[in-house]
């Protein structure tokens, strides 16, 4: 048997993307085929105008001589072009109203559903949700790489202090001390400096690991109300909101030991 749920994401893992596209773009789809009607209206009541106006200088015409049935029969071609772009106009007409009535209708509806049915007001305050731990992770992640970077580049450059104070210079008494005195200054001031980002560090990455753990939580909620298809009518709605999120949970990366 085939659920639903195994085969929504498709192809890539875009479901939501595609889905939420289709849902949103509702509304453009029907204005722009009141445009294409108003169009082809217009064209079609020109026509409708030039063939009046052709029929109005066949009045004129003497109908004598021997271009007498030949003046009949365009006359009977351009009444029946007339009234076939006669009539294709007031399918347009009626049709364009059709249309207009169907959009004012679709417009409340969408916007009737969305107010009154709190569990899309819900959905979409977690959708807002999803959005604010996303952009948390990603500046969480952004801020952990960064200490993590400068931990490592400190603890190196401590590790060759440590080995360049540890290799014997010949020098005289005073000066040795001097010099000692200045290594183990250098040595004191850059171990408190790895211990302060070794701090920071291990802050950044328990923030980052909270914030994915945070956003996973989120997205599971969101997906089990998805899936238990509580709400098949205007539950499609709420995807509306939904564009800007990966089709999979975010996993903790930890580069640095």
């Amino acid at each position: 048997m085939v659920h639903w749920s195994d085969t929504f994401w498709g192809e890539g893992n875009r479901g939501y993307e595609v889905l939420s596209t289709n849902v949103k773009n509702g509304g453009i789809a029907i204005e722009e085929f009141q445009r294409f009607l108003n169009e082809n209206l217009q064209y079609e009541s020109v026509y409708c105008k030039n063939l009046s106006r052709l029929q109005a200088q066949l009045l004129k015409v003497q109908h004598v001589g021997t271009f007498t049935p030949i003046w009949h029969s365009i006359r009977e071609l351009l009444e029946k072009i007339a009234l076939a772009h006669s009539t294709t106009v007031t399918h347009y007409q009626d049709l364009l109203r059709e249309i207009h009535n169907y959009h004012d209708s679709y417009l409340k509806k969408v916007k009737t559903s969305i107010q009154k049915d709190p569990d899309i007001a819900r959905t979409a305050e977690l959708i807002s949700q999803l959005n604010n731990a996303l952009n948390t992770v990603n500046k969480a992640k952004e801020q952990y790489h960064t200490i993590g970077l400068d931990y490592e580049r400190t603890k190196r450059s401590g590790s060759n202090l440590t080995n360049g104070s540890s290799t014997p210079i010949p020098q005289d008494n005073s000066t040795s001390s001097s010099i000692a005195q200045t290594a183990l200054n250098t040595l004191t001031s850059s171990s408190r400096q790895i211990e302060r980002l070794e701090k920071k560090f291990r802050q950044s990455h328990d923030e980052y690991k909270a914030s994915i753990e945070k956003y996973n939580l989120l997205r599971n909620d969101f997906e089990k109300r998805f899936y238990d298809g509580k709400l098949i009518g205007f539950f499609i709605l709420k995807v509306v909101f939904y564009l800007s999120f990966e089709s999979k949970q975010i996993s903790f990366d930890c580069d640095y030991t």
